[in-house]
């Protein structure tokens, strides 16, 4: 959509992102992103490896993440805050999306990042579900309660016919709760959580690994959203040995993911070759592997993508609201 240069640029809040786009249209945005990132034309996605700089004094963190996507005319940056604090009523992650116009780098909206961080992940998460399972699931666990569970929930129920969703969470009263949102079913134990799940979804703070190979069923999907930091795990060495591992970014895994670094295991595809097809999922037992794997590190053009797609429906909005 053309913009006018002179004009000021808008905010958008996170209720705003909510009612201008919905999480079934924001999933084959991410697919599209997904693919044009492993396709690597020359210019067609300009993304650096997130820059991160370490606030010590407060224990936080401050990350960079800008892109630019020839293939959609999408410029822009998400600046996003991580502080593992439990300070009450301050989010461990802020965020917000800046879209600028390619033409001039004008700046267009400043969008709230963090619903878009929420719903993105979750988008991508299901494209990369979608994109490895080989058979209808049935049993779907989330091990993690927060936000990124309730978007994960919503999200994975897009496509799949699940007859069963368990949380696992740390805190019970906090898994009860986010159970209770998502229509899902509380696990105490987290073996139990994990017995026979089709898919399972770890969106967790861990540093150390919680998930083990033992626990899992043969044929199981996993999808890894936490462990953002090179020495974090989520998953043990049983998991990633013994899975088909797939990426959002090799780049971004081989610097960030500490699951894959300290595991040594190694990456089979970015799941955009997946989806393309540009590199077909072998069988579990011609590759002998017991799992399929999607790790998740989060890119910046996935938060662009979502931020013009925002945009663009805000000021398709206003417009259809002016007189005539």
């Amino acid at each position: 959509m053309a913009s006018n240069c002179s004009l000021p640029f808008v905010y958008i809040s996170g209720e705003e992102v909510r009612r201008l786009v919905g999480m079934a249209e924001l999933i084959e945005e991410m697919a599209r992103g997904l693919r044009w990132v492993s396709e690597r034309d020359e210019g067609g996605v300009v993304q650096p490896v997130r820059t991160v700089v370490r606030v010590d004094k407060y224990c936080g963190n401050l990350g960079l993440m800008p892109a630019y996507s020839s293939k959609s005319d999408s410029l822009g940056a998400k600046l996003v805050t991580f502080y593992p604090h439990q300070i009450e009523g301050v989010p461990s992650h802020q965020a917000i999306v800046i879209v600028l116009d390619p033409r001039t780098g004008t700046l267009q909206a400043i969008v709230d990042g963090v619903e878009i961080t929420n719903m993105r992940t979750a988008a991508a998460s299901a494209c990369a579900a979608r994109a490895l399972l080989q058979q209808a699931p049935r049993v779907l666990c989330i091990v993690g309660s927060g936000v990124q569970a309730r978007s994960h929930a919503e999200a994975l129920r897009i496509h799949h016919s699940f007859s069963e969703v368990r949380i696992w969470g740390r805190s019970a009263a906090s898994a009860q709760r986010c159970a209770d949102e998502v229509r899902a079913k509380v696990s105490l134990s987290l073996p139990d959580a994990l017995r026979d799940a089709d898919v399972v979804v770890a969106v967790t703070l861990a540093t150390e690994p919680l998930i083990r190979g033992e626990w899992l069923k043969t044929g199981a999907v996993v999808i890894s959203v936490g462990a953002c930091h090179s020495d974090w795990r989520e998953l043990d060495d049983d998991v990633m040995l013994n899975s088909l591992v797939t990426v959002d970014s090799c780049d971004a895994a081989m610097k960030e993911s500490g699951d894959i670094i300290q595991s040594g295991a190694e990456i089979f595809a970015e799941i955009g070759e997946v989806i393309s097809g540009a590199k077909p999922l072998p069988s579990l037992s011609d590759c002998g592997k017991k799992f399929l794997m999607f790790k998740s590190l989060g890119m910046a053009i996935e938060d662009v993508l979502s931020g013009t797609l925002i945009y663009h429906r805000f000021m398709e909005r206003q417009t259809s609201r002016q007189p005539t």
